[in-house]
């Protein structure tokens, strides 16, 4: 196929080529030569659309204004998908360099479209008819609020401004990332002596030489300073001195002088955020930010932050006290710092609850953990996943699933979950495609992204807890995506506020410590038998006193330093990293304990707009989560009560964005939520 005839191919709906329902993307076809002159032409193809209804002079209507508005942006929404999928994904330099290249072109095309005011007014007549059902009245609302926020209607000047402003950004968010992925990619810790191996279990050693013979080092140990190498060596280590050493390469990230060095991006980064909340109007960027989520306002969300945070130290406080009495029985003098606690908390661990982290390794292989999902998500939702064995990927790791309920294809589930060599490290869920019903049905296409550790040839790979944890919670997402019946993407489920969109994630997590869900698939990967009754209790009691994420103060702490930079953003020059050491000495945080991520390397912050002034919607989405918890734990069948899953699958699930999230929240709980739940989970 010649290459322009390739491009155009890449810019329609994605074929049937399996003869399953659903099309499938055209990864076989996706190289960056390519799929650069697809985006090109897509970029054309949109403004020049755009252009036509913008200058119509046809009276403005639902159809010939909004809608086509929408479907205007499907193609190029699709191929922009996919790109930034794959340059995450370890798919090459030359798709990096392309992402790199095009997502300042993307968003400068975004708001060369916002500066078109006879389309801002178009929209605005559109919301004057009567005749609108309740989607299309929300879909112009939604249309007309992102064109605000993208600056339409400022003066000529400041439009100017503006476009400059975000085509920075852009580049400065991914470039942020990079730094991060090309810094880790080469960050390891080499040892040379099985000494500095004590208290390392057999499985930690063989991954550590196997990653030392990959780097051409036999008869060596490597640890990549990557969080699935990094946190098992934390807690099991009896090496204080090379703990404190990983310890400090893995809060070091982003922070070091060299090409890869994210302090400068941070600052421009600030400065550029301030700079675009005052073109439209706001003090700082924390106020612009607020403007389109639950908590309404910067003050709303800081007062949840602190509420918590007085609620969380002191039980910190006292746990870290019992930590300290087993250090000084070690000998260890002085204060215990950050880089004892994961191991001290091990300990702590085995002596109270009787529980070691790898002893539920053998009942967590990675295939019982997939079944655990599939089997939670049809019980619950009705939902059947057929593995598409011969469906293209971009990896040869990747699965795919057709996902159906009842005789309606929902589309495909994806799945890519080692680590290898340029991919993105951490946890992710990603949108290829959204589920819609407009100008015809499409099939909604979600990933599911992790880093876990490869394990050896011939061996099942045995994930420790958060790890299973961490997939039940981004397979929440995607069943959010999948879900979805909105017949539009800006009205699908990730459009819905920011501070909303973790709760069926988190939610998700419930079912992982289901006890009939850990008895049908929680069994040894060598004998069969399920996890032993006093190992599930005492991981009950271990995950109790551990609380959860929002519930630490190492988040904690991260999302007020987050919203703090915010606040101050407003134009002025920051540095970031003495705000945060402000912050962190007024909140008082104990010598143990250290952000979550520091800000020069806090993705969520500063490589996308979205979690900017927005880390804080983890604790806010948890809230919202207990009172949904609560909601199927008063019902007869608790977690698998089926009235009550069938309401939350309805109001939730499928709504996505097709009204706002206290309205949808309130038909599911009947009331505000309210931390309360939350913190009674958890004895706080």
């Amino acid at each position: 196929m010649a290459a322009g005839t390739e491009a155009a191919s890449l810019l329609e709906p994605w074929p049937d080529v399996a003869g399953i329902g659903v099309g499938l993307p055209p990864f076989e076809r996706l190289e960056p030569r390519s799929l650069e002159e697809a985006l090109e032409r897509a970029l054309d193809e949109r403004r020049e659309f755009v252009a036509a209804i913008a200058s119509s002079q046809r009276q403005p209507t639902f159809e010939n204004t909004v809608e086509a508005l929408e479907l205007s942006a499907v193609p190029l929404a699709r191929l922009g998908n996919l790109l930034r999928h794959l340059a995450s994904t370890g798919s090459g330099e030359e798709m990096l360099a392309l992402h790199q290249r095009m997502a300042p072109r993307l968003a400068a095309l975004e708001d060369e479209i916002a500066g078109q005011r006879d389309l801002l007014e178009r929209i605005a007549a559109v919301l004057e008819q009567e005749c609108l059902t309740a989607e299309r009245r929300r879909l112009t609302e939604v249309l007309r609020e992102r064109l605000r926020l993208r600056g339409a209607g400022l003066e000529p000047e400041a439009r100017t401004r503006w476009t400059q402003v975000n085509a920075r950004l852009s580049e400065l968010q991914v470039r942020f990332m990079r730094n991060l992925t090309a810094e880790q990619d080469a960050l390891v810790l080499w040892l040379a002596d099985e000494d500095d191996l004590d208290g390392l279990g057999a499985e930690q050693r063989a991954a550590m030489a196997g990653a030392a013979n990959k780097r051409g080092r036999p008869g060596q140990w490597a640890l990549p300073i990557q969080r699935p190498m990094v946190w098992p060596f934390l807690t099991r280590s009896r090496r204080r001195d090379l703990r404190e050493r990983v310890w400090k390469l893995w809060m070091g990230r982003g922070a070091n002088d060299g090409e890869h060095d994210n302090r400068p991006v941070m600052a421009e980064i600030l400065r550029l955020r301030g700079e675009k909340a005052r073109l439209l109007g706001y003090p700082s960027y924390a106020d612009l930010a607020m403007d389109t989520r639950m908590a309404a306002n910067p003050q709303a969300a800081l007062n949840l932050l602190l509420e918590v945070w007085r609620a969380v130290e002191a039980t910190t406080r006292r746990q870290l006290a019992e930590l300290q009495k087993l250090a000084r029985a070690d000998g260890l003098d002085g204060e215990l710092q950050a880089w004892d606690r994961l191991y001290y908390a091990e300990r702590y661990r085995q002596s109270h609850f009787g529980l070691d982290a790898d002893a539920v390794r053998p009942y967590l292989s990675l295939d019982a953990v997939k079944s655990a999902l599939f089997w939670s998500a049809e019980r619950l939702y009705g939902l059947r996943f057929r593995r598409l064995d011969d469906a293209p990927a971009y990896h040869p790791e990747v699965e795919a699933f057709l996902v159906h309920r009842g005789d309606d294809p929902l589309g495909v589930l994806w799945l890519d979950l080692h680590q290898r060599d340029g991919k993105s490290p951490g946890s992710w869920q990603a949108q290829l495609q959204a589920r819609s019903s407009h100008p015809v049905p499409s099939r909604g296409h979600t990933v599911v992204v992790s880093s876990l550790p490869r394990p050896r040839d011939g061996e099942p790979a045995l994930l420790v807890w958060e790890l299973a944890n961490v997939l039940f919670h981004e397979f929440g997402h995607a069943l959010h995506m999948l879900l979805c019946r909105a017949g539009y993407p800006s009205l699908g489920s990730l459009a819905v506020e920011w501070d909303f969109i973790e709760l069926p994630a988190l939610l998700n997590e419930r079912w992982l410590r289901d006890r009939e869900l850990l008895s049908r698939h929680a069994r040894h990967v060598g004998t069969g038998e399920p996890m032993p009754e006093e190992l599930v209790a005492s991981l009950d009691e271990a995950l109790r006193y551990d609380r959860i994420f929002s519930l630490t103060l190492e988040y904690l702490a991260t999302a007020i330093v987050d919203l703090r930079l915010h606040q101050l953003a407003d134009g002025r020059a920051i540095d970031a990293m003495a705000v945060e050491e402000e912050v962190l000495s007024e909140l008082g945080v104990p010598a143990a304990v250290e952000p979550l991520l520091r800000v020069a390397h806090a993705v969520h912050t500063f490589s996308e707009e979205v979690y900017a002034a927005g880390v804080y919607s983890y604790l806010w989405a948890d809230v919202l989560a207990a009172e949904a918890a609560g909601a199927f734990e008063r019902a007869p069948g608790r977690l698998w009560d089926t009235q009550v899953a069938d309401r939350y699958r309805e109001t939730i699930l499928e709504a996505g964005s097709t009204a706002p999230a206290a309205e949808l929240f309130r038909a599911l709980i009947d009331r505000e939520p309210s931390p309360t739940a939350l913190l009674d989970r958890f004895g706080l």
